[in-house]
């Protein structure tokens, strides 16, 4: 059977376009599953005070299977474990290595949304994942996304838990890449104003 040209090309462009797909979906799976993302230590940093500056939430939802509820001796655990540091505010916050940045903070689903004694405390359903950038300076904002989702899988893992949105949706590799293109977007903006800002005043 003869084929002729353009759906000889046709084909070609079709095999290359699958196997960019696969490659990207296969890297985004074992970039997932680095438990130990690289990120800079960042030193403290003051951003300008006489501009505007953008912020973005970025939440998640860590819940246990329908039914279900998580142990606290274990829940607890899992998130010292995982290197943790329980605040003032009795929620758990994760730092940048060697800063005092933090990179996000876990609270109860539950209200009042804080985690008291885990022998007092009535087992909840659901944790809450909150990163509020910019992190620092604003730069490697989206290693700090990987960072997350790192530590939200071991969560996960260790709880027998399932990472969704606030709505108890499921989260598809989809909606995090559009999540990851959105943090992406944000740090342009952000380093954008900084650099014009900086111009301004020095030029």
């Amino acid at each position: 059977m003869d084929i002729d040209l353009s759906t000889l090309i046709w084909i070609v462009r079709l095999v290359f376009l699958t196997i960019a797909i696969l490659a990207t979906i296969s890297v985004w799976n074992l970039m997932r599953r680095e438990r130990f993302i690289s990120v800079p230590s960042t030193p403290s940093y003051r951003p300008p005070q006489h501009i505007d500056l953008p912020e973005k939430n970025v939440v998640f939802a860590v819940m246990a299977k329908p039914g279900r509820v998580f142990d606290n001796s274990k829940l607890f655990k899992t998130m010292h474990e995982l290197g943790f540091q329980f605040s003032e505010n009795h929620i758990f916050e994760y730092f940048i290595p060697d800063s005092k940045n933090i990179a996000f903070s876990v609270i109860n689903m539950r209200t009042p949304n804080a985690f008291p004694d885990p022998e007092s405390m009535r087992p909840t359903n659901g944790l809450v994942a909150i990163m509020q950038l910019p992190i620092g300076d604003g730069d490697n904002q989206v290693k700090y996304f990987h960072l997350l989702l790192s530590v939200l899988d071991e969560i996960q893992e260790n709880l027998e838990a399932e990472l969704c949105d606030l709505n108890r949706n499921l989260m598809k590799n989809k909606k995090l890449y559009e999540i990851q293109k959105d943090i992406e977007n944000f740090e342009q903006s952000y380093a954008a104003l900084i650099q014009n800002d900086y111009q301004r005043n020095h030029s």
